[in-house]
């Protein structure tokens, strides 16, 4: 076994002691910014997808370690762990419990927990193990949690194998078939073939696939069946339209589908829907100014939570400002009161459960912490620690993070986050403007590496949730499409004027950088408001809009009409691209670039870079250009972190005297 895994595992077998068994600390008051090593930051969670077994009596969890993963069995009552560590091309990462006895993992095989009957189920582990040169084109797992007599098996996205490909040999594949494949043996058949159009597919706890999302020009429709044999129809109320519907889960019986809907009053909220009358029902959960669950958008924490065997709904977890949760169950809602109750100041999400619902996982974490794992065991009345996800990680030499909002110039309120180095008052500090990617996601109150790093070197941070970001209503979404450049702009340099003058930021000491959509918006902070910023960071940013567009049209035709409705068409809006692009206004910029790009992004491809650099070559502008290979939309391996982040150290050290 590799010799980091194997110290890993160590690790996590002696996190169980007198450190980790106490309720996590109050930070203690420091003078300053500590000045944390970057490793710290570079460096990934090792231990990850902590999930119990049907019976509470075994974890399965993903550890890695660089560039190695492998996953491990943990006996909870004896405390013995199995490693299971895969081979060249055959990762042993992300364990999901098929069975009480079964797990399968990576990409993908499968495995019983004592570590036996080993399965090569797609790829290249099947051709291993199985000698099976299969041509499945497997893109993702829908359903791993099934009973009957599907139990042991998993209901996988299986594409048609495409009959041409883009001009840069790519193909984005939006049509999934469903197979149903045995974990044990590797057989397999297929269950549901797409008619054409469907996106989204939903399965009952049985297995059986009962209902699926049809997409056409950036219209939707829900399509549903009652039984295998019976034909699929358009439900009731639900067929082609522009409002989006979110499918969020089907009760046990059946009977119901669980739907995110937008409210009257305008936010996305959680309706039941009765497939027998086929009619919504009642308005389970909406929030006034926050959306619930909204549709196209969903954080690791997001989610309806179901009971495992009865599939009954018991509570729901979202967003506002903060992350929150709603029990209906009132068991579930005095585990949780519990909880906070003694991990305090920290978000306590229950992440998995047995069956019986007695033995529930826990991971307990806060926007300073990248969180622990705990076993609470209703019958023992007992909350065990089982090992922090990143150990090296000290809260309190870490940034504190605070909700903030203020008013863009048209009026419109805009939430973000404000994050303050330890040991600091928010007066007077130097600046990091962070706006996130998307430009249609949103950021969130939790621990960001990137952030947090910025913090550590003496920097406070603002993100915002710029107009667009999904969350805040569906009007307040709509009002960033094709906006970007502009308003979406605004709402930035309006957030950076309000953090000057609330006193916050030294207003000669503000950089702004972002990754992917936050690289473009720091390009774009340069070239619109060249006196407010001493510099910018573009990592992975769109230089060249109708560049990109056309990219990603080369990859798949179905998204033109919507990314016309979000951001514009290529020859129709050629002008207004063009007045939003950052290469055609390089000659605006002043301030010192850096940007940082790999040559191996499949999102934002190399040639962005290329385009800008020659623009700001052409314009005679000095910048400095990082590239990297073998990574994709951002820096996953740890020394190109490392290195980026001296880099981006260096340069601001430079910059923001």
């Amino acid at each position: 076994m590799n010799s980091k895994i194997r110290q890993i595992l160590v690790l996590s077998a002696l996190c169980i002691s007198s450190a980790w068994a106490a309720t996590p600390a109050t930070p203690a008051a420091t003078s300053g910014p500590v000045q944390v090593p970057m490793e710290s930051f570079a460096r990934l969670p090792v231990i990850r997808n902590v999930r119990i077994s049907r019976d509470g009596k075994i974890i399965a969890y993903s550890v890695v370690a660089d560039l190695q993963e492998a996953f491990a069995f943990k006996n909870l009552e004896t405390g013995k762990i199995n490693a299971v560590e895969g081979g060249v091309g055959i990762p042993a990462v992300n364990p999901m419990w098929v069975s009480n006895n079964r797990v399968v993992y990576g990409y993908l095989s499968g495995i019983d927990r004592d570590g036996s009957h080993y399965t090569g189920l797609l790829g290249y582990a099947r051709q291993v193990d199985k000698r099976d040169q299969n041509r499945l084109l497997v893109t993702g797992i829908m359903a791993t949690r099934l009973n009957g007599e599907n139990e042991g098996h998993v209901l996988l996205l299986e594409n048609d194998y495409p009959t041409g490909y883009g001009k840069r040999q790519l193909v984005r594949l939006n049509h999934p078939n469903v197979i149903n494949m045995d974990s044990r043996t590797g057989n397999y058949n297929r269950v549901v073939d797409n008619p054409g159009k469907v996106t989204f597919w939903m399965a009952d706890a049985q297995g059986l696939v009962r209902v699926g999302v049809e997409e056409d020009k950036a219209l939707s429709r829900v399509i549903y069946r009652a039984s295998e044999k019976a034909p699929w129809h358009v439900l009731a109320g639900m067929d082609y339209a522009k409002r989006k519907i979110g499918l969020q889960g089907l009760s046990a019986d059946g009977a119901t589908l669980y739907l995110s809907l937008v409210t009257p009053e305008g936010t996305w909220g959680i309706y039941s829907y009765d497939l027998i009358k086929e009619q919504v029902g009642q308005l389970i959960l909406s929030h006034e100014r926050f959306d619930i669950l909204p549709w196209g958008y969903g954080s690791d924490y997001d989610a309806i939570r179901f009971a495992p065997n009865t599939r009954e709904i018991l509570g729901i977890q979202y967003e506002t400002d903060t992350p929150q949760v709603v029990w209906f169950d009132p068991t579930m809602a005095a585990i949780q009161g519990a909880l906070d109750n003694g991990l305090k100041d920290r978000v306590n999400t229950i992440t998995d459960m047995s069956d019986d619902m007695k033995v529930l996982v826990v991971y307990s974490w806060s926007a300073k912490d990248p969180g622990t794992y705990y076993i609470f065991d209703l019958n023992k009345k007992s909350l065990k620690p089982l090992f922090p996800a990143s150990p090296w990680i000290k809260p309190d030499q870490m940034g504190e993070v605070y909700p903030i909002n203020y008013k863009s110039r048209d009026g419109l309120v805009i939430h973000g986050y404000l994050t303050v180095p330890a040991g600091k008052e928010p007066k007077n500090l130097p600046l990091v403007v962070f706006p996130h990617g998307g430009p249609f996601a949103r950021d969130s109150w939790e621990f960001n590496r990137d952030v947090q790093f910025f913090a550590s070197r003496g920097y406070a941070v603002l993100q915002m949730n710029y107009r667009g970001s999904p969350g805040y209503g569906e009007s307040f979404f709509e009002k960033g499409h094709r906006h970007i450049g502009r308003e979406l702009q605004d709402d930035i340099t309006d957030g950076t004027r309000w953090a000057i003058a609330q006193g916050i930021a030294d207003p000669h000491r503000i950089a702004i950088a972002g990754w992917s959509f936050g690289g473009y918006s720091a390009l774009m902070g340069l070239i619109r408001e060249p006196d407010l910023y001493r510099c910018g960071i573009d990592l992975s940013g769109v230089t060249d809009w109708k560049a990109l567009i056309k990219y990603d049209l080369d990859i798949s035709k179905d998204d033109q009409e919507e990314m016309a409705d979000l951001i514009g068409d290529p020859e129709k809006d050629a002008v207004d691209l063009d007045a939003i692009s950052p290469v055609t206004q390089a000659d605006r910029i002043k301030a010192p670039l850096l940007m940082v790009y790999s040559k191996d992004d499949k999102v934002v491809p190399y040639e962005q870079a290329r385009l800008m650099r020659d623009a700001m070559d052409k314009a005679h502008k000095p910048f400095e250009l990082v590239t990297k290979v073998n990574e994709g939309h951002g820096f996953y391996t740890h020394d190109h972190r490392l290195a980026l982040y001296k880099k981006i150290d260096e340069f601001l050290a430079a910059n923001m005297k």
